[in-house]
């Protein structure tokens, strides 16, 4: 090949990469930047950067066993994690996110671990909105699975790779 060529390639080779480094995968990221946010200010006890990851009219709901819907006060739920002596920590894999403008939904499997230890699994569904250019999330509603967590781990693992 002559240099021209080898140049061209590379060119095309270097515009195709960053074409797609720029599309899904970094608007990915900062969609979940506002969700990776939440889960370290709860390893911080930062209940003002947990809070701050939520818009002003933001809804926290579970989805809970008996198949009713649990509505939590946000602001005590900021508290707690602010007060609370146990290690809280949300692990989150095989993340799902689906984006249209300044709307955005994230699929988010879990297992929390309280004090170090498995506490319980589910899955945490994110509606999100851009807000003056900054990702924040709106509605929050998680469940809880009642089976094995650690099959359920394993299974969403294996689903990610």
């Amino acid at each position: 090949m002559n240099k021209i060529t080898i140049t061209l390639f590379t060119i095309l080779l270097c515009l195709t990469s960053l074409s797609c480094a720029n599309k899904p995968e970094s608007t990915s990221i900062s969609v979940l930047m506002p969700i990776n946010n939440m889960f370290d200010a709860m390893r911080q006890h930062d209940g003002k950067m947990f809070i701050a990851q939520f818009t002003e009219q933001a809804i926290l709901e579970r989805a809970n066993k008996d198949n009713n819907v649990e509505v939590s006060d946000l602001n005590k739920f900021s508290l707690f994690i602010k007060e609370t002596p146990k290690h809280l920590d949300e692990k989150i894999f095989n993340i799902k996110v689906n984006q249209s403008g300044n709307l955005a939904s994230a699929w988010v499997p879990f297992a929390f671990y309280l004090d170090g230890k498995l506490s319980h699994c589910g899955v945490n569904s994110f509606q999100l909105i851009k807000q003056q250019e900054i990702w924040k999330i709106q509605y929050l509603m998680d469940n809880t699975f009642t089976g094995d967590c650690e099959s359920f781990i394993k299974h969403h693992k294996a689903e990610e790779k």
